[in-house]
């Protein structure tokens, strides 16, 4: 068996992301092992990726696993439960893993990434520090006075990162949980605090590969205007892993990039898919599930 994985969360709804995610990984080169974890609800039913992939039940994992996805849930109440399905993998079989949202493109071959986790607990490659905490807390500065002046630059994101499987990070979630619920007017109550916390609290050895000296290339697919900047910047000469279409939802085709989440559909399907999603953008159908959307998070704090 490989000692290394790519572990996905799926179900029916986030099935067009989902095949496509498996397509472009499997379109970069890479033949790592891809481990699916139903989301619950309809299951997945592509032919294509469900060939490509091995499907585990939470079930299948062992029972500190689940134990431990319910022991989590208790505080970060703004994750439905197959969002915390993510954090099986630190329980699976493999000793190093990749974990990816769905809204992603693998725009390089993810071994890298295996490669280069080398001695470090974590990698991962997005710019999530430069938001000063303002998706993770409520108050930022306390974490800023509770940690030290850069630790808001510490962030981490949950949708992509590479992970070495151990007791210690899991030791840090835990004390991360323990953290939120001590200070929950300081914190939102989601996973990625949590591993924001964990990070500092557990003493993990990370690496952001978009940090210098690596400099990688911004993951948020919101940095890239057009095909042509992205093409334009990685000529340039700095690598990137993929494109992570975080914040805006599966019916969001507003930039030139987005159609690049359609990459495994033929010609004729992804034009009749960009008409149907182009007529929704046009009668503000869209913007309407957005702002609902928006309205619904802030009263669930």
């Amino acid at each position: 068996m490989s000692e290394a994985a790519i572990y996905l969360v799926a179900n029916k709804q986030s099935e067009s992301d989902f095949v496509n995610l498996v397509f472009s990984i499997r379109e970069s080169g890479c033949q790592l092992p891809i481990i699916l974890i139903p989301f619950g609800g309809d299951p997945v039913s592509n032919d294509f990726a469900l060939k490509e992939v091995e499907v585990m039940q939470p079930e299948d994992f062992p029972g500190e696993a689940n134990e431990f996805i319910a022991e989590i849930s208790q505080t970060l109440t703004f994750c439905p439960d197959g969002f915390l399905r993510r954090f099986l993998a630190f329980f699976g079989p493999y000793e190093t893993f990749c974990y990816s949202d769905n809204d992603v493109v693998a725009l390089t071959n993810w071994q890298v990434l295996f490669d280069l986790l080398d001695n470090y607990d974590l990698l991962h490659a997005d710019e999530e520090y430069t938001t000063k905490g303002r998706f993770n807390y409520h108050n930022p500065d306390v974490i800023k006075t509770s940690f030290g002046e850069g630790a808001l630059e510490e962030a981490i994101t949950a949708g992509h990162f590479v992970a070495r499987k151990s007791d210690k990070l899991v030791s840090g979630m835990r004390r991360a949980i323990k953290w939120i619920e001590a200070n929950k007017d300081v914190c939102k109550a989601h996973d990625q605090t949590m591993l924001h916390l964990a990070a500092m609290l557990g003493d993990w050895n990370c690496l952001n590969l978009c940090k210098p000296p690596n400099n990688w290339l911004s993951s948020w697919a919101g940095d890239y205007k057009t095909p042509l900047k992205l093409i334009q910047s990685g000529q340039a000469g700095r690598k990137i892993s993929h494109l992570h279409y975080s914040g805006y939802g599966p019916h969001s085709f507003k930039r030139a990039v987005d159609p690049l989440k359609l990459s495994y559909m033929g010609h004729v399907p992804r034009n009749k898919k960009m008409l149907k999603e182009y007529l929704r953008e046009f009668s503000r159908l869209n913007s309407l599930e957005h702002l609902y959307k928006r309205a619904k998070r802030k009263l669930l704090g």
